[in-house]
């Protein structure tokens, strides 16, 4: 164990109060720069740690803390759970996991390398996000694969309901959104076995915006959080309650029994969007008509060569003006 790690564990021993240097040192055999350097690193991957002269040190905001213990608690499902103060990215690592017959999860308070669709970054924060990963061995036929994304949507819609008290919406196919700005993003991949080309098994990574954070630039005015105020609910409790909803759900990819409500969740149909089929920034405009029953976007086009013709999307993007 890490000197950084059994700082956190002597801090989370004695929620909200001071434990003197003095006694640190002690129960550990460090100085008091090697102290320092620890709650620095700690601080840095997003807990919140006061210090006082003469009183030492205090880990404030524990109910925000993620813990196997504190998941663990609010899980009835049955599954190999892993949980991390940092990684690179949950999808990299489950790849290097033995996936069996029990659901595996990975769960991180902070990712350094997070990915998400086509390659693209993934900002992870600590302290004010969760990440997560779960592998599982699919028990459906693989024509449903593109499903699991949208069961994963309507799954953390449940759970964002049930733990923060808030209504989120769906845009097709794999974000959530809530007061117009994007708090979630949805990366399933698929594993399989490269002698003879069968799916072995499918990973689906989740990263959720919890609390206000320092977004980039570019980001600024796109991406949001469920709540304004750190620590208004336990990011441990939605972890245990994302993982319930989807575990639940996939015993109904088969008969795909959530796609009602995931077309009640999605805010996209009947909207004008543009389609950026070659993921590029200009796109065509189209009106969104519905959700097909292979979870494919109908859309009806405005302008260009395919002006006045329906299609149904199952890849591309598609983007929309968020008033």
């Amino acid at each position: 164990m890490t000197t950084k790690t059994e700082l956190l564990k002597i801090l989370m021993d004695s929620p909200e109060e001071y434990v003197s240097g003095q006694e640190i040192a002690g129960k550990l055999d460090i100085s008091r720069n090697a102290i320092w350097k620890a709650v620095a690193s700690l601080r840095n991957e997003g807990y919140s740690i006061e210090s006082r002269n003469n009183r030492g040190y205090k880990l404030t905001n524990v109910g925000n803390i993620l813990t196997e213990d504190a998941v663990r608690a609010s899980l009835n499902v049955d599954c190999d759970l892993e949980v991390y103060t940092v990684v690179t990215s949950t999808n990299d690592l489950m790849k290097e996991r033995e996936i069996g017959e029990t659901p595996r999860v990975i769960v991180a308070n902070k990712q350094s390398a997070g990915r998400g669709r086509l390659g693209r970054s993934f900002e992870s924060p600590g302290g004010t996000g969760l990440y997560f990963t779960i592998g599982f061995k699919p028990r459906f036929d693989m024509d449903r694969a593109p499903i699991v994304t949208m069961a994963a949507a309507v799954a953390i819609c449940r759970a964002i309901e049930h733990v923060v008290k808030i209504h989120p919406v769906i845009k097709w196919v794999n974000d959530i959104f809530y007061d117009g700005k994007k708090c979630c993003g949805i990366l399933t991949e698929a594993q399989t076995d490269l002698e003879n080309g069968s799916f072995e098994s499918i990973i689906c990574g989740i990263g959720v915006n919890c609390f206000p954070g320092s977004f980039p630039p570019e980001l600024e005015g796109i991406a949001g959080s469920l709540s304004d105020e750190v620590g208004s609910f336990s990011r441990s409790t939605l972890a245990a309650e994302m993982i319930n909803e989807f575990v639940a759900l996939l015993d109904q990819v088969q008969d795909r029994g959530f796609l009602d409500e995931y077309r009640e969740r999605c805010f996209v149909t009947g909207e004008t969007i543009k389609v950026h089929s070659n993921y590029d920034d200009k796109g065509v405009l189209a009106n969104a008509l519905e959700i097909a029953d292979d979870g494919g976007l109908v859309v009806e086009y405005l302008e260009g060569p395919k002006a006045g013709s329906r299609e149904t999307l199952h890849t591309g993007e598609i983007s929309i003006s968020m008033a």
